[in-house]
């Protein structure tokens, strides 16, 4: 519905105004044109009616049709080259000089074949030579680049520059903070997209009356103030969108699928739609997990015995990554810090387990 209303309010602008009377203008003189082509041999005065009635029928089409066709063509063209990478603009127009000076070497000689052929394969080959250069730059566009820039003088380094993968945010993976830490020390080298959709969620999360939402939406856009102001993260509010996707996350997913990007989130349903249309996702909490020292059976830590656990006798601590370790017998010991000795782990949804019992007291005789 919106996107009808924008394509009728172009219409109506005074640019369509302007488009719709030239059109008028066009299709009456091409109307006429064919009509008279069209008109069978006979007395002129016969078939007078007919560029006439040409005339009217084409100029009223293109009256109604030239904002919607113009206007309506710039529109999308200009969405779908906002959305692409700088580097496959700058290899198009490098395979459209490469083609057309091929294709201008070629007309000449091409165009001294009998007719019809020297009259219509020139335009032909210039058509299918350009397509073809296109094609090829943007392909290998990396490559091309590459070799140019060592010529000119610049290091491979400068010259990898030139295209960097991108990776998208969500609300989730704002809030919860960690992708500015990482971006600031390196491990992540990717440049980090928040669209305007995803700015505009953040800002009703920030605004929403439920006192604990507001505080994480607002914890959110100090983030991303942190990130825009540190020199050493790439960060790059972005104004893409998918008009016919009305939910957040089939926006992201949309986008990236379209793309290319990377999906950086938190939420672990974005992530499963995200693996569903084959689309490239990170997950904090995985990376979180992944990232826990590993605990094996035998092995001695040090612990905080806080609560008591499900089962009798039972108590609960957790270690600095979040672990949780079961202590057989260690009600007791609610409060105390103890040595325990690792038994078994458990991998579960939630992240990893331990059980343990206490480390027995040496007695000396």
């Amino acid at each position: 519905m919106s996107d009808r209303r924008g394509r009728a309010q172009r219409a109506n602008s005074t640019p369509g105004r302007i488009l719709r009377y030239l059109g008028l203008l066009l299709g009456i003189v091409v109307g006429w044109q064919l009509g008279t082509r069209l008109r069978p041999e006979g007395p002129v005065a016969d078939y007078y009616g007919m560029p006439v009635l040409f005339a009217a029928a084409v100029g009223a089409i293109l009256f109604l049709a030239a904002p919607y066709i113009t206007l309506g063509f710039f529109a999308w063209l200009r969405r779908e080259i906002r959305g692409l990478p700088a580097i496959d603009l700058a290899a198009a127009g490098l395979g459209l000089l490469v083609g057309g000076l091929l294709s201008s070497l070629l007309a000449w000689p091409i165009s001294l074949l009998p007719r019809p052929w020297g009259e219509v394969l020139p335009f032909l080959a210039a058509v299918l030579i350009c397509s073809l250069a296109v094609v090829a730059c943007v392909t290998k566009k990396r490559e091309i680049f590459g070799i140019l820039g060592r010529r000119v003088g610049t290091s491979d380094k400068v010259a990898s520059v030139i295209e960097r993968p991108r990776m998208l945010l969500d609300t989730s993976a704002i809030i919860d903070g960690r992708v500015a830490e990482l971006a600031r020390l390196g491990f992540i080298r990717d440049e980090l997209v928040v669209p305007h959709f995803v700015l505009r969620e953040l800002q009703l999360v920030a605004d929403a009356p439920d006192a604990p939402r507001r505080v994480r939406g607002r914890r959110g856009l100090d983030m991303l103030e942190r990130m825009r102001r540190d020199e050493r993260v790439r960060l790059e509010v972005s104004d893409l969108d998918v008009p016919e996707e009305l939910d957040v996350d089939s926006k992201l997913v949309k986008l990236a699928s379209v793309y290319g990007f990377t999906i950086l989130t938190g939420d672990q349903n974005l992530e499963r739609i995200a693996v569903l249309h084959g689309v490239s996702v990170l997950n904090l909490h995985a990376l979180a997990r992944a990232m826990r020292p590993t605990i094996v059976a035998g092995e001695e830590i040090p612990i905080k015995i806080i609560q008591p656990g499900r089962e009798y006798g039972q108590g609960v601590g957790f270690l600095e990554d979040g672990t949780m370790v079961v202590v057989e017998e260690g009600k007791g010991y609610i409060g105390q810090d103890v040595t325990v000795v690792v038994t078994r782990t458990l991998q579960t949804g939630a992240g990893r387990m331990a059980f343990a019992q206490l480390k027995p007291v040496e007695t000396t005789s």
